[in-house]
């Protein structure tokens, strides 16, 4: 914090296999389908894997501290709008059928 604003943020993951197995319980899974998908990492888990973390700080929010304007959008390089689209790039753009096809999705509007 800086001022009453958050300039960084983080969290220290989960490092204990029997915590992670509950989430995924939470999460609908079942044991089975857990260790399939998660395997290994659960397994990583058991072994005593070190608690794990990170920090990201936001160079764009201390910009804006420091050029004294009042939102972020007034300082950072590619805004997006309310809607999530990009209008320097003009994204998220159309998909056409033969790109859902190429990733074997199927197309929403089927």
């Amino acid at each position: 914090m800086l001022n009453g604003t958050e300039i960084g943020g983080g969290s220290i993951r989960i490092h204990r296999s029997d915590i992670q197995s509950r989430i995924f319980k939470l999460l609908g899974m079942s044991e089975g389908e857990a260790r399939d998908k998660f395997g290994f990492f659960l397994e990583a888990l058991e072994y005593g894997a070190p608690p794990h973390g990170g920090i990201a700080l936001g160079l764009d929010r201390m910009v804006m501290i420091l050029a004294g304007q009042p939102s972020i959008r007034d300082v950072i390089a590619f805004p997006k709008t309310a809607r999530a689209s990009d209008m320097m790039s003009g994204s998220p753009s159309a998909v056409s059928e033969q790109q859902f096809e190429r990733v074997g999705i199927a197309h929403p509007q089927d």
